[in-house]
């Protein structure tokens, strides 16, 4: 995950800190969480073609939270010293 730490260190060069990356996408988990609570609780029926697309809704999101969890774990992982050089 090379092109994490580049980007951190752009972000940091940009005056972004660890703490505001994370900040970031936390947010970014919540939206997804929101979303797909109120996607998976909508019972309505509305046919074949559309619940296709509700779960092809609901996969993607999923995908995306496991994703940003896992960029989460990884930018924690990191050392506040790896990140900014001054």
């Amino acid at each position: 995950m090379d092109w994490i730490e580049v980007l951190l260190k752009k972000s940091c060069d940009k005056t972004l800190t660890k703490g505001e990356v994370l900040h970031s996408l936390f947010h970014m988990i919540q939206l997804s969480e929101d979303t797909l609570n109120r996607i998976q609780e909508d019972k309505r029926d509305f046919g074949p073609e559309l619940e296709e697309l509700k779960q092809t809704e609901i996969n993607d999101l999923d995908f995306h939270l496991k994703y940003y969890r896992s960029i989460v774990n990884y930018i924690n992982s990191i050392p506040e010293n790896k990140i900014i050089h001054e």
